[in-house]
């Protein structure tokens, strides 16, 4: 089965912008903060379920981590200034 692309130029243009932002330098940089973002999060969710499972040393060593991730995304992913 083959697919049939659209000759529309502007269809074209189109999916040259959306393979610009979904796999150039900006849609890899959005990427990896939200890895970082995903990574704090899943720090939080253990850290919460090792406290409630009766486990707070190691709770509030795995808690420690969620601010220095999200410090670390912010030192290696600034944000761009806008114009």
């Amino acid at each position: 089965m083959t697919t049939r692309q659209s000759t529309d130029p502007t269809s074209r243009a189109v999916r040259a912008v959306a393979s610009e932002v979904i796999f150039g330098p900006a849609g890899r940089r959005s990427q990896a903060r939200m890895l970082v973002l995903v990574a704090a999060l899943a720090s939080f969710v253990l850290s919460v379920s090792l406290w409630f499972a009766g486990n707070t040393d190691e709770g509030l060593f795995v808690g420690i981590w969620v601010p220095s991730i999200i410090s670390l995304g912010t030192f290696v992913f600034p944000r761009e200034e806008s114009p």
